[in-house]
């Protein structure tokens, strides 16, 4: 039986074979190859429309080699950037926070000394988050030293001001910072709470 044009009830022909773009380089390279051999010259010219074949292997290692740089410059500024802000932590730690510290030695009249020495804790806590956020340089801590320096040696002086002066630091943190007192991880929404004792901030 002869096969149908159409293709029914017969062997189903072969599909024609698409020319890609890599046969057609192989033909025009073996078309040139057999030119050269016929004119005697032992030679196949390059066709000029060719990509050379290093060409892409210089592009990657160039490609690396700026990659390698850009990582390189990005790793030493960070170093550099984590180097002052841990000595700036440091000094916040060591300078800043520790200025409260003779607060635990007076006890305003009519306070328990347990609540107040813990109302002086928390707030050495508040101090400790808000020196070690990377908000203050060197200098605005050293201003801020003073000012709770200021601070407590008016509490010295008059121990019945004690309680004022300390939710003086918070009104002061809270009006710089207020930000740093919420955390959305705690049950309450807040990393630090106010202490009971001292009189809540006056809302202008």
């Amino acid at each position: 039986m002869s096969s149908s044009p159409n293709g029914r009830g017969g062997r189903h022909r072969e599909p024609i074979r698409r020319l890609r773009y890599d046969d057609l380089t192989a033909l025009m390279i073996r078309a040139a190859a057999r030119g050269s051999s016929r004119a005697g010259g032992s030679a196949v010219p390059a066709l000029p429309w060719l990509p050379r074949s290093h060409s892409g292997r210089r592009f990657v290692i160039m490609a690396v080699l700026v990659a390698l740089a850009i990582w390189g410059a990005l790793y030493l500024a960070f170093r550099d950037w984590r180097a002052r802000y841990r000595a700036r932590a440091a000094y916040g730690a060591s300078q800043v926070v520790t200025a409260l510290q003779p607060l635990t030695e007076i006890v305003p009249p009519a306070v328990d000394p347990g609540e107040w020495r813990e109302a002086v804790s928390r707030t050495q806590d508040l101090l400790l988050t808000v020196t070690a956020s990377n908000l203050l340089g060197i200098d605005a801590m050293r201003a801020l030293r003073a000012e709770l320096d200021q601070a407590v040696a008016r509490a010295r002086a008059r121990p019945e001001t004690a309680l004022d002066e300390l939710a003086g630091v918070w009104n002061t943190m809270d009006h710089r910072a207020a930000f740093l007192f919420h955390d959305s991880r705690s049950p309450s929404g807040l990393r630090h709470v106010r202490p009971a004792l001292l009189r809540p901030r006056q809302s202008r």
